[in-house]
């Protein structure tokens, strides 16, 4: 068979349809020869007059708002990609290009700033008044996106942002408009659709070219114009068992890309750690049963959508058991408050479900409570409260309530010893109810910051992990260097790397019950994890506390941080050794004996007291992030000094 292809409104002859087999008749063998030879003169004849785009020199570029110094619209497009254009900040900004002439699009690609739109939609019009919309999306992740669209014939493009849209400012280095003949072209699917529509979700398609192998079928997308290739994002409209995609370079080499070997999920993400120049993609699902597999949406990955660590996470997170990972990994914004002694060097942060980040970069600690029924849950989708012991001094406490009669409150403080300062986290559990509770507490260690990856937190590499003892003072061992101690005797504990597809991720360890078998490893990708389990019967109106002690070290995690990480301390040398779960409440209140000491004399009157309770925080807070004569603006993305920040706390200070 012979497979043919609109390309600027010509007929153009491609390769043999693969792993399809030619039929002997005659008079068809007559018919593809014919078709042949007239769609190599219909090649011939477009090639040589195929479009061109104007050159640059023609182009026009406005944009919404008013050109920033140094940074105006023509930066945008003149293939500079150290020059950007630099809207408001604020929604609704757009950016026009006139081409000079009419010619036929079929994409753009767009080189991002730090100040993205993850929703946009890229417009086309003859005449700059009356426009349409060639691709929408609301998913974008900046850096570099290929839009693909069926082509338009056009002179003017638009990328818009929506009004009502979230974002403020954006910011685009390159606006670069892709002749349709230099598109990429989709082989495999239904005929009678514009295969092209595949890009922006506006069709669905089954898979019609047979694989490989029984039970399999394919795709090509072939690429005119080479370009910066890591992979492709399917989106499924139907179920398959696994997917695999391949690509040749322009020397004709076949390399593999990615694979998803689950059926779970309505995406799958294939794509390489890294970007390389390619010509074509094949990507090869397998069946689920009979149903022929279907696709509603393509995304081509350029360079800035390789795999990472933080995305293989965030797609394990998405399909099984999501409601145990931290929010961040599901798109969702999260709070924290920091907790500290003044002046030290390091803070913890404390986020509203009662997860520990121990100092800048550590792995994040997460309780997860397991019922005898076998139900496990997290705080994240439970009513939660926050509070401040008296209102304002940073002794924070998460309540929550796992089960019926239950209750989970997690409490952290910062304590000052002679070996430097430590944060201590207790995790108190009671029972209110007229019934005995039998369980397990899970403290699980997972590789994430409590920041999100918009915030510049996300990944946490755990590259190696073990636990010294198995009593109480079990210490667990990060990267080369105690990240804490349990001061209260766990009943398991366990270590597990991720594993190339998550099949050794640790929480199914937790939904059983149980934990791996391993108490110390290696994981290249940075995804291992810890747990440890801590098994409780509580009879009515009876409590249980298990106390985690945290060194606020002075250097940040050594796996994402490039400073010389000091040899390692044990956590038990910054406290007494006779330090027990019960000693708690007595460090509790000589923490706050010395924060009223400092703040509490001050008196301040107002009708709302919550708003005197607010004032003496943040002096708190500023005590907290104040290095000697350094007085910094926060504990992670503002740990350095301002002069608007630093005077303005000075002067609070001096008051």
């Amino acid at each position: 068979m012979t497979a043919y292809a609109r390309r600027d409104d010509a007929l153009v002859y491609h390769a043999p349809l693969r792993r399809q087999q030619v039929r002997s008749h005659t008079l068809a063998g007559y018919s593809s020869m014919l078709a042949g030879v007239l769609s190599l003169l219909a090649a011939s004849s477009a090639s040589a007059t195929e479009e061109q785009l104007p050159p640059r020199s023609e182009w026009r570029a406005t944009a919404s708002s008013p050109a920033h110094a140094g940074m105006t619209p023509a930066m945008a497009i003149d293939g500079n990609p150290a020059t950007k254009w630099d809207g408001n900040f604020s929604p609704g900004n757009w950016l026009q290009v006139d081409m000079g002439g009419e010619v036929r699009i079929g994409g753009v690609i767009l080189q991002w700033g730090e100040a993205y739109a993850p929703e946009y939609r890229i417009q086309y019009s003859v005449d700059g008044q009356h426009w349409r919309t060639a691709y929408e999306t609301s998913d974008s992740d900046g850096g570099v996106d290929y839009t693909l669209f069926p082509s338009v014939r056009t002179r003017y493009l638009r990328l818009v942002s929506p009004p009502n849209s979230a974002n403020g400012g954006v910011s685009l280095f390159e606006f670069e408009p892709l002749l349709a003949g230099q598109t990429p072209r989709i082989t495999g699917a239904e005929q009678g659709i514009d295969e092209a529509a595949l890009w922006g979700a506006t069709v669905h398609s089954d898979l019609v070219e047979s694989g490989p192998d029984l039970g399999t079928r394919q795709l090509h997308v072939d690429l005119p114009r080479p370009l910066p290739v890591s992979g492709l994002e399917v989106f499924w409209n139907s179920a398959r068992r696994g997917a695999r995609l391949e690509g040749r370079d322009p020397a004709g080499q076949w390399h593999l890309l990615g694979e998803d070997s689950s059926p779970l999920g309505d995406y799958s993400y294939l794509a390489a750690s890294d970007a390389r120049e390619l010509s074509e993609l094949r990507l090869t699902v397998d069946m689920s049963g009979h149903e022929v597999p279907a696709i509603r949406r393509l995304r081509l990955l350029s360079r800035t959508q390789a795999m990472t660590a933080l995305r293989r996470y965030q797609i394990f997170a998405g399909r099984e058991h999501s409601a145990l990972f931290p929010s961040s990994l599901l798109g969702q914004q999260v709070y924290w408050t920091a907790v500290s002694v003044p002046g030290g060097e390091q803070e913890s942060l404390f986020d509203e479900y009662g997860d520990l980040e121990a100092f800048k970069g550590a792995p994040l600690v997460q309780p997860v409570w397991r019922e005898v029924s076998g139900r496990t849950v997290a705080a994240f989708n439970t009513n939660r409260t926050q509070t401040l012991r008296d209102g304002w001094m940073p002794m924070p406490t998460v309540a929550w309530s796992p089960q019926p009669g239950l209750q989970l409150r997690a409490e952290a403080i910062a304590v000052t010893t002679p070996d430097g300062p430590a944060t201590l986290v207790r995790y108190r559990l009671e029972n209110n109810g007229p019934l005995d509770i039998d369980g397990q507490l899970t403290l699980l260690v997972r590789p994430l910051q409590v920041n999100p990856p918009w915030q510049h937190g996300g990944i946490s590499e755990i590259r190696t992990a073990g636990f010294i003892g198995t009593l109480k003072d079990t210490q667990l061992v990060v990267n080369g260097r105690t990240l804490l101690t349990s001061l209260t005797a766990p009943s398991a504990q366990g270590v597990a790397p991720f594993g190339s597809t998550g099949q050794t991720e640790i929480t199914r360890y937790v939904i059983a019950g149980g934990v791996p078998p391993a108490t110390s490893t290696r994981d290249p990708t940075g995804l291992a994890a810890a747990a440890m389990v801590y098994t409780v019967h509580l009879e009515p109106r009876d409590r249980t506390d298990v106390v985690l002690l945290t060194p606020l070290a002075e250097n940040e995690n050594p796996a994402t941080s490039s400073k010389v990480v000091p040899a390692p301390q044990a956590a038990a040398q910054h406290l007494p050794a006779d330090l027990s779960p019960s000693d708690f409440d007595r460090l509790a209140t000589a923490t706050e004996q010395r924060w009223q000491g400092r703040l509490g004399r001050v008196g301040v009157e107002l009708p709302d007291e919550s708003i005197v309770a607010t004032l003496r925080a943040q002096v708190a807070y500023m005590l907290m992030n104040a290095r000697g004569p350094a007085l910094e603006a926060g504990p992670r993305n503002y740990s350095r000094s301002f002069i608007r920040d630093g005077s303005a706390t000075a002067a609070v200070f001096l008051r």
